[in-house]
């Protein structure tokens, strides 16, 4: 594999991130810096830089006297993490219903569902079409973090997400948990344009704990 060396550590990053959340480096798999020397041909500077990065975002464990190995996670880590998840996403939602910029992030919430929308409503669903839809749906909840005001808040759902995601990558190509999640994401939005803020929140947290119920059976699979 030939890389940019001016971006060495920023490309391997992002690839095995990659790799990760689509689950095509399962969960628990040890990553060895001879292995990956050998996968990127580079010295083990960049790989180092990579997989500290990896750490910090919770996809990679670091063990002194193992090495490096891709999180596990179990059905009760999953429980806290959905349901940590759920209360960060509602603090999201009462934290934006103080920006100014109210109509902005209704419209924005409409557009993001407009898309999602007119993905799910396809008599059959196209291999590309997937990504978008994913993309638009995961959008949906980052839109609160950008009008919460509050990057404490927003670096630790960050952090969280990308865990939550590898979970997500897998449930959400299915067309049950998409209508479920297209409906969830119409009732929140309905709620907030209303200025309902609260049930809008309360929303948000069922709707995580629907989604849990997914990520257990993709742990069970």
């Amino acid at each position: 594999m030939t890389l940019n060396k001016s971006t060495l550590s920023e490309q391997i990053y992002q690839i095995l991130r990659s790799d990760i959340l689509r689950q095509r480096i399962p969960l628990g798999t040890r990553l060895t810096l001879k292995n990956l020397k050998e996968q990127f041909g580079v010295s083990s500077t960049p790989i180092r830089e990579a997989l500290t990065r990896l750490t910090e975002e919770g996809l990679v464990n670091h063990y002194s006297n193992i090495g490096v190995t891709v999180i596990s996670l179990t059905e009760k880590d999953l429980t806290e993490l959905y349901q940590f998840m759920g209360d960060l996403d509602r603090l999201a939602i009462l934290y934006s219903a103080e920006h100014p910029a109210q109509e902005q992030i209704c419209r924005e919430l409409g557009g993001v569902l407009s898309v999602t929308n007119a993905i799910e409503s396809k008599d059959s669903l196209l291999p590309e079409d997937i990504p978008g839809w994913i993309e638009h749906s995961d959008r949906f909840h980052l839109i609160f973090y950008d009008y919460c005001r509050n990057q404490r808040l927003a670096l630790a759902a960050e952090k969280l997400r990308s865990q939550l995601t590898i979970f997500s990558n897998v449930y959400e190509t299915e067309p049950q948990p998409q209508r479920q999640i297209n409906q969830m994401h119409s009732r929140i939005w309905d709620a907030y344009r209303r200025k309902a803020y609260a049930q809008a929140g309360d929303l948000m947290k069922q709707h995580l704990e629907d989604s849990l119920i997914y990520a257990k059976q993709c742990l069970v699979n």
